[in-house]
């Protein structure tokens, strides 16, 4: 249960030198947004105890977090990244290093996660903690009105700073009331994900070195094949215009050209449109070259648009050459990471990132982003992580066997789709034998695709749109079909994961960490939360892995004066100081091959759960690890 001894609550407000730069805690540095007020509080026996003040002080900062790690308190926030970004902004990092924290918003989801199957966005919960204290503590929910964020009087000022008490004193009791709430597990869950904020808050408030030379590299090759593209298409009465317009794109696509119609979009007014969406190009690609012409073409626009344009223009808006595309913790339902590259809506839209999570593979677009100065780029992956959590739970002794060791799951399931030897397979190849490669890439897609209850359609369209493979229907059809049989132990764990979380009302992962699942399960959302039920005892344990991971390199990199950079996909970035690359990965390989998890979850996975590593000076430049 919750000690109040134990925790303290802070809270920031700020302005800056325009209403946006408020959000901006870098911009301190540019004497662009600085801190309005700040507080922190502690419940005492006979009420509470604040501190802090307008325009605050360095010592008024340093005295909290002094008093924490004197005391061992957990320091409690609010969606808490953001404040510590601006301890870390005044120069508090070593100090905030030091001390544990908690974040009442993240509490709350924990306590009431929104399952992903409800999909009314417009009734969907924000967690910020103004929503919060409105529906539980109903008489103070008027509290914020008539406050003014950035002026200067005196009156005003004052509002403020009794606003920003009771943000904090809010913020304290309402993250006690949630904490009280969790079951033990969920409570470590919370305890570990929290572990990682000042590390997340660091690499929000540092952001991404853009090497500029390369983006602009990146928009020349992207200019250039679209014009090639263009070019191509000119004979067949296409222009630029067109393609930018769907309607008439769709008239030269299949009224001109004749091309078969693949699939259709009813407007809210009743109108059938003819799609030309990306899948759509995909599958006409495999017919039509002309089609598969448009693809490319547009394929080169958007990734320039999004992965040269986006990095150039949030480096020069953020104004130090840096992009920030913003980490966002537990910011899924299953507890994954993810990442904003804009700043505010509509008009108040400001472009501080970019698309990080739909970051293309290939080396020309990553080698945008490059190491600071003196430092190395480090990836280390969870090497096959949802295919071994799937194992683990629904305890098929091949899934489990493949797991070792020496064994290649992809290839294996390759070797049951061509009926090729397993062995022969792995040694095809690696020789490099194009038939082989083929039918592992065949095997791997079915891996990743296949285990949480993919149709045999939907196999299909992800090998043709998203692996760009011809498969037909008769294909993945067999391909569905030997999934099954050969992993037969998948089709059971389904089976008994719904008819558990039918019985309990949510599902819980390995970590602890539960989402709720309550319906009709025999209505319209029921194959929906059937779906719930499957996936997300994989994908959330995959989220509390790698924030247990954090949570245990963290004193690490803090001795060897290392950061997070980002997480992507199965992968932790991490920025190593050039001079301790060699010794720290093997260090940090031992930590992550030997997570703790016995004693942070209470289990100790049944197979050995492996981490590759890459590093490199650029993120497209990164090389697999070899000891020298």
């Amino acid at each position: 249960m919750w000690k109040d001894e134990k925790f303290i609550a802070f809270d920031f407000e700020t302005s800056g030198k325009k209403p946006e730069y408020a959000l901006q805690p870098w911009r301190l540095a540019q004497g662009k947004s600085w801190a309005t007020s700040f507080v922190w509080a502690r419940k005492k026996p006979k009420g509470w105890e604040v501190h802090g003040g307008l325009q605050p002080t360095n010592a008024m900062m340093r005295e909290m977090l002094q008093t924490a790690i004197d005391e061992d308190l957990t320091i409690v926030g609010w969606f808490t990244i953001f404040d510590i970004q601006w301890l870390i902004a005044y120069g508090f990092y070593d100090m905030v290093m030091k001390c544990k924290w908690l974040d009442g918003g993240h509490l709350w989801r924990h306590y009431f996660l929104e399952p992903e199957y409800d999909l009314d966005r417009s009734k969907k919960k924000s967690y910020r903690l103004k929503d919060c204290v409105r529906e539980y503590l109903p008489d103070e929910g008027d509290y914020e009105e008539g406050i003014d964020f950035h002026a200067d009087s005196p009156e005003a000022r004052s509002a403020l700073h009794k606003y920003n008490i009771k943000d904090v004193k809010f913020t304290y009791r309402l993250a006690r009331h949630f904490y009280n709430q969790l079951e033990p597990n969920q409570q470590r869950a919370a305890l570990l994900e929290a572990a990682c904020l000042p590390m997340v808050a660091k690499a929000n408030f540092d952001g991404m070195l853009v090497d500029t030379l390369v983006a602009h590299e990146l928009q020349a090759v992207c200019d250039q094949v679209a014009a090639m593209k263009l070019e191509e298409l000119a004979p067949y009465g296409m222009t630029e215009k067109i393609v930018r317009s769907h309607k008439q794109l769709s008239k030269l696509m299949f009224d001109d050209w004749g091309l078969p119609v693949y699939k259709t979009t009813t407007t809210k007014k009743g109108e059938v449109n003819r799609s030309t969406d990306k899948e759509t190009l995909h599958e006409l690609a495999f017919i039509d070259k002309r089609a598969k012409t448009i693809k490319e073409y547009r394929e080169a626009l958007n990734n320039k648009t999004k992965f040269a344009n986006a990095p150039l223009i949030s480096a020069e808006y953020n104004g130090d050459g840096k992009t920030r595309p913003s980490a966002i913790v537990f910011g899924t339902y299953s507890g994954r990471m993810t990442y904003s590259s804009k700043q505010g809506e509509g008009k108040e839209e400001r472009p501080i990132g970019f698309a990080l999570h739909q970051m293309v593979r290939g080396p020309a677009y990553r080698s945008t982003i490059i190491a600071p100065p003196g430092y190395t780029l480090v990836e280390f992956d969870a090497a096959g992580q949802e295919f071994k959590w799937m194992a683990v739970a629904c305890k098929d002794d091949t899934m489990l066997e493949l797991c070792q060791p020496g064994e290649d799951a992809h290839s294996y399931m390759g070797s049951r789709i061509t009926h090729m030897d397993y062995q022969d397979m792995i040694r095809l190849v690696h020789e490099g034998d194009k038939v082989a490669k083929a039918g592992r890439q065949l095997g791997k897609v079915a891996n990743l695709s296949l285990q949480y209850r993919t149709s045999a359609n939907k196999l299909r369209i992800t090998a043709r749109v998203q692996h760009n493979i011809p498969m037909d229907e008769v294909q993945a059809r067999f391909i569905h079909r030997t999934y099954q049989q050969t992993y037969r132990g998948v089709p059971q764990y389904w089976e008994k994961q719904i008819a558990m979380t039918r019985r309990l009302g949510y599902v819980e992962t390995f970590g602890g960490r539960r989402v709720q699942v309550v319906g009709e399960w025999d209505g319209r959302l029921g194959w929906s939360m059937g779906s719930t039920a499957i996936n997300y005892k994989i994908q959330g344990t995959g989220a509390d892995q790698k924030y247990l991971a954090l949570a245990v390199i963290r004193p690490y990199l803090v001795q060897i004066g290392g950061y997070f950079g980002w997480d992507l996909h199965d992968g932790l970035y991490l920025y190593i100081p050039d001079a301790k690359v060699q010794k720290a990965v093997v260090e940090i390989g031992k930590l992550l091959n030997n997570l703790p998890y016995a004693r942070a979850w209470g289990f100790t996975p049944p197979i050995p759960m492996p981490w590759d590593c890459k590093v490199g000076k650029s993120w497209g430049g990164l090389k697999e690890w070899k000891e020298h």
